[in-house]
């Protein structure tokens, strides 16, 4: 699998200069000036994210930003962008209140076995989990699968 999903903290205000960067093959050198790493790597296929992502039953990407992230993803396979508000969904962000396989499933076979998958579902909802609980209001997350 050859798919790597990115998480860094932006401040809102840069934005735009990310923004402005899409589709000059500049946007990772403006994320990599105006952003932060989320302190923790996702050591899983970015396409275990974008599994999740589709498969969650909660829309965590701000309909405010979505053409951002449209414009974002001319350089990148798949961008979200997750302000605070998406803190109200920190509960069904908890790997148990989901089944593992619902999850998972998607257009890419991700050919996980079962203690594997479950390790996948629990990082991978941890790890938003803590970068959305860490946002403050002037900050956004920005997610690039690709």
């Amino acid at each position: 699998m050859s798919s790597i999903a990115s998480l860094h903290i932006v401040k809102l205000g840069d934005l735009p200069a990310i923004v402005s960067a899409a589709g000059q093959e500049r946007v990772w050198e403006a994320i990599q000036h105006s952003g932060r790493e989320t302190g923790e790597e996702y050591g899983w296929s970015g396409y275990v994210m974008l599994n999740i992502l589709d498969n969650l039953d909660v829309t965590l990407e701000n309909p405010d930003l979505h053409e951002s992230a449209e414009a974002i993803s001319a350089d990148f396979g798949h961008t979200t962008l997750i302000t605070s508000n998406a803190k109200e969904f920190l509960d069904r962000l908890d790997p148990a209140a989901h089944e593992i396989d619902d999850l998972l499933d998607g257009p890419i076979d991700l050919q996980l076995d079962a203690e594997e998958s479950r390790h996948a579902v629990e990082d991978t909802l941890s790890l938003l989990r803590e970068a959305i609980a860490g946002l403050a209001d002037d900050e956004l997350l920005l997610l690039t699968i690709g």
